[in-house]
């Protein structure tokens, strides 16, 4: 039972990295413009479940109309280590931009991507990109995603090395 659910976990990795390719207009990310909302609520960690693929997944929480999730490739986030995040968002216009920001204000861009995915069997709503975060610190993140007028962000709380 555990070597069937390993080798499921491999398959659905595989795949998902397979639908990863690099885009030629890498894109760099840019400070949004409104201010995160743990700024205004006080650090509350994002809710995550299991996705269909059985990787955890948050849905965002929208500064506008739209929708954001992001489906992470680790159980726990910690700092100094590379974590892959795949962003589903709604909107229209662009580019799609991701940054963090820690609770002490400091502002990170993702160490790669975003890089457009052109599919995947991930079952959300709108486009998919990847990215790659090394955060430099623990303690807590919001991670702000823009599509255009669409904003949306999540919160990580990333542990010690």
């Amino acid at each position: 039972m555990i070597f069937m659910r390993q080798l499921l976990m491999f398959i659905v990795i595989s795949l998902v990295f397979a639908a990863c390719a690099p885009t030629p207009n890498h894109v760099a990310a840019t400070p949004a413009q409104t201010a995160p909302l743990a700024t205004q609520l006080g650090c509350q960690p994002s809710q995550t479940q299991l996705s269909k693929n059985s990787f955890p997944e948050v849905q965002g929480t929208m500064q506008s109309d739209g929708e954001l999730w992001a489906l992470l490739f680790f159980d726990k986030a910690h700092a100094q280590q590379d974590e892959k995040i795949v962003w589903r968002m709604t909107g229209t216009g662009g580019p799609f931009k991701v940054q963090a920001q820690h609770e002490d204000g400091t502002i990170i861009h993702p160490i790669w991507g975003p890089e457009f995915h052109g599919g995947s069997n991930w079952e959300r709503p709108g486009d998919e990109w990847g990215t790659g975060f090394n955060f430099p610190k623990p303690g807590c993140w919001t991670l702000t995603a823009t599509l255009g007028a669409t904003v949306g962000e999540i919160r990580l709380e990333v542990l010690a090395p």
